[in-house]
């Protein structure tokens, strides 16, 4: 017979009443068989119509034997069907009845037995108490449903499997589906999960990708196709069940007591044959219950997913599926991977867009197509250590909460902007929200003025450093690279880490995105282990992630200054050539750390001799050629793969005396703001800033020298006044030169 036109449930009802007629030792399969096989079945809404019209398979199968009797049990096939039963299945199979259903469901089949009058399972139903013009109008009643009513009404109860609804959910179901979200864009992996449920064989998608990319929404929205019937002939009527191994698990006191419960769960979902299991971190299926030498969850269902009895979809991430699935080659080869990346940033955007209207719902606000953008693009700016959409979801969702605490009291709507969502980014990632605010705004448009306030001189590598913010604020960087990396050269004290203090304040915001790293600290090759961790079995691994990698997770939107980085290790350097050339790390833990939104800045004394006039190379050199030379003298220290990494080499030149005057301003003006936070006004005439900024030994020591006489002239007496209580809050004092000598003075307000 061919069963092509009969959906599954179907073919089993038909193989169903050969069985049935078998066993009772019939030598014919009549139409009551059919309608036995229908009853006994269960797993439909024709069993369903039968049993509200008071027809049960017992009491069918008591009339069965009374009118006809009962034989020597038997092996019968398709050949002994009678007159009657072919006739009902070629009117089942012709469609008549209800032609949009292209396969002939059991509600076709027992349409046709009822329509048939000279059948003999008709007259069973008379004989078994049932009312004929009842079940006419509830299979009128079913052919009246839609493709998603009908599947509701045929969707499996407590009662037909009770192990599956114990320890699962039952996720089409279109109540639950109701309170979903729903899934925009992912075509091509919906198509690709579509096409391996659909094979003969290995019909068992898995999931892959990093956590919060949408695995599991994709199966709900996989879970939404089904229930509105847009999927292939071969999965319309069957349904998915969310397993939980945890729930399995739980409650487990004996041995034996999970292996029960979870091949009580297989029985359900193979025994239907329209079951497909959802495990959500498959991974976890590996070693759960094996527990004192007891069989674990995997190899528990390795049988019947062999012999494509269980069809099951899995989830898991990239590492957890390596660490476990690939290991076991007998499970691995079961399941077909279909990798879910993370969506692009456009794509995102349309996610939220499609979704906002139940976050709008849910906390009574507006968001509008700025504020939904703005939270993609900054999540995706700032916060590195999770996945699109997840990260952009919860930036949105925990603005639309605060927003609508502080509205609770207020009855119209509040409109999310961009300020609740760089309020939230803040406070996840700690930058600023002016900063958050400026990455809209093209924040990098004023960094040069701020770099040039706050550094003296050095007009040329502020104007790159400048543009090298202007390319990353503008997106026209690698994404895959750093934001930029710097190599700065010159003799100590000429502002090489005041510049990148200034350039993290000016570009993230806060003195806290600077990290500095002082590249004497890794002179051996063991000291690599400060970077990365140390690697398992030494000593150190157990205490967690490395100085380095800990701070560019917690703040990965910093400026990383590595000082002075000729002192350290060649095998230091060969871990930074993946920093600056991918931007990624691999920690002792093998986590990712990524540094693709920092800056990396190196400084260097070598070539310093050349810049401060003490080589022996000659003198009355141009700047220029100073700087080649220097530039030569790194590129002959460092390999030729770390210097092609590095963006920029900057020579910072020597301190010319307009440059100590604005330096020595500067430092003066530092001091005044300290002094005001304590409460006293400190004043100072130009004179004591000419005299400061003629310290000696400026050419070989750069500013620093200045620093120190500021220090020990003026900021030491002036404490020793404080202690002494000449001088006090309110007060104002004024620092002046008297024959060369600097003086400080209290002053009487006028």
């Amino acid at each position: 017979m061919n069963t092509d036109k009969f959906a599954k449930r179907s073919v089993k009802i038909i193989e169903g009443a050969v069985a049935i007629a078998s066993q009772m030792g019939h030598t014919f399969v009549g139409s009551e068989h059919l309608l036995l096989s229908i009853a006994k079945e269960g797993n439909s809404a024709a069993a369903d119509i039968l049993i509200d019209n008071g027809l049960t398979y017992d009491d069918l199968q008591s009339a069965v034997v009374r009118m006809i009797g009962k034989g020597t049990p038997s092996t019968l096939s398709s050949r002994y069907f009678t007159a009657s039963v072919k006739r009902i299945l070629e009117n089942a199979a012709s469609g008549g009845t209800i032609p949009k259903r292209r396969q002939a469901t059991p509600e076709n089949i027992l349409s046709a037995v009822i329509n048939d009058t000279s059948c003999t399972a008709r007259k069973l139903i008379v004989s078994a108490g049932g009312d004929i013009r009842g079940i006419c109008e509830s299979l009128d009643v079913n052919f009246r449903l839609d493709d998603d009513e009908l599947y509701s009404s045929c969707a499996p109860k407590r009662s037909q499997f009770p192990h599956l609804f114990r320890y699962g959910r039952h996720i089409t179901d279109s109540n639950v589906q109701a309170k979903k979200d729903p899934l925009i864009g992912r075509e091509a992996e919906v198509q690709q999960v579509l096409m391996t449920l659909s094979r003969r064989t290995k019909n068992n998608p898995c999931l892959i990708g990093e956590a919060g990319v949408g695995k599991t929404a994709i199966v709900d929205g996989l879970a939404g196709l089904f229930i509105s019937g847009d999927v292939p002939e071969a999965l319309r009527n069957k349904y998915i069940f969310a397993l939980d191994l945890t729930a399995l698990i739980s409650g487990a006191k004996y041995r034996g007591d999970f292996e029960e419960r979870l091949r009580g769960c297989i029985e359900d979902a193979s025994s239907s044959g329209n079951i497909i299991l959802f495990i959500d971190e498959i991974h976890t299926i590996v070693g759960a219950g094996a527990a004192e030498g007891a069989i674990d969850a995997a190899n528990i269902m390795k049988p019947q997913l062999a012999r494509g009895e269980l069809q099951v979809i899995g989830a898991t991430t990239f590492d957890e599926y390596r660490k476990t699935i690939e290991k076991d080659k007998a499970l691995e080869r079961r399941f077909q991977p279909v990798t879910v990346n993370e969506p692009s940033v456009g794509e995102c955007v349309e996610m939220i867009k499609g979704i906002r209207t139940a976050y709008e719902k849910y906390h009574n606000v507006i968001i509008s197509d700025e504020a939904a953008e703005f939270s993609v693009r900054t999540s995706a700016r700032f916060i590195n250590d999770r996945f699109l959409p997840d990260k952009a979801i919860d930036t949105l969702d925990e603005a639309c909460a605060a927003a609508a605490i502080r509205n609770r009291e207020n009855c119209r709507k509040y409109e999310i902007s961009c300020g609740d969502i760089a309020h939230v980014i803040s406070l996840k990632t700690g930058i600023p929200e002016s900063s958050i605010t400026a990455f809209s705004d093209c924040r990098a448009a004023g960094i040069e003025k701020l770099l040039t306030r706050r550094i003296t001189g050095h007009r040329d590598i502020i104007r790159k450093v400048a543009e090298a913010v202007y390319r990353s604020d503008s997106g026209l960087k690698d994404s895959r690279r750093p934001a930029a990396s710097f190599l700065f050269a010159g003799p100590t004290g000429v502002g090489k880490t005041e510049l990148a203090k200034a350039l993290a304040e000016a570009a993230f915001g806060s003195s806290g995105s600077f990290i500095r790293i002082d590249m004497s600290e890794f002179m051996e090759k063991s000291s690599i282990t400060k970077l990365i961790g140390a690697p398992p079995g030494y000593a150190g691994y157990s205490e967690g992630r490395s100085n380095l990698c800990e701070q560019v997770r917690r703040h990965p939107y910093s400026l990383v200054l590595f000082d002075e980085i000729e002192k350290a290790d060649t095998e230091v350097l060969n871990l930074l050539l993946q920093i600056l050339d991918e931007g990624v790390i691999t920690d002792s833990e093998m986590h990712k750390i990524s540094f693709r939104s920092c800056f990396i800045i190196m400084t260097s004394n070598i070539g310093a001799d050349l810049v401060t006039g003490n080589s022996s190379m000659g003198f009355g050199s141009s700047a220029d050629s100073v700087n080649e030379r220097v530039t030569d003298r790194i590129r002959q220290y460092f390999s030729p793969e770390f210097i092609n990494r590095i963006d920029e080499i900057a020579v910072f030149g020597k301190l010319n005396s307009c440059d100590l005057l604005g330096i020595t301003r500067n430092l003066l003006s530092d001091l005044k703001r300290r002094s005001e936070n304590i409460g006293i006004n400190v004043e100072y005439s130009e004179k004591t800033v000419e005299i400061f900024s003629r310290t000696k030994d400026t050419d070989r020591y750069g500013a620093r020298p200045i620093r120190r006489r500021i220090t020990d002239m003026i900021e030491n007496k002036l404490a020793q006044m404080i202690v002494n209580r000449e001088v006090a809050k309110g007060d104002s004092v004024r620092v002046d030169t008297s024959n060369g000598e600097i003086m400080i003075t209290k002053t009487v307000a006028v």
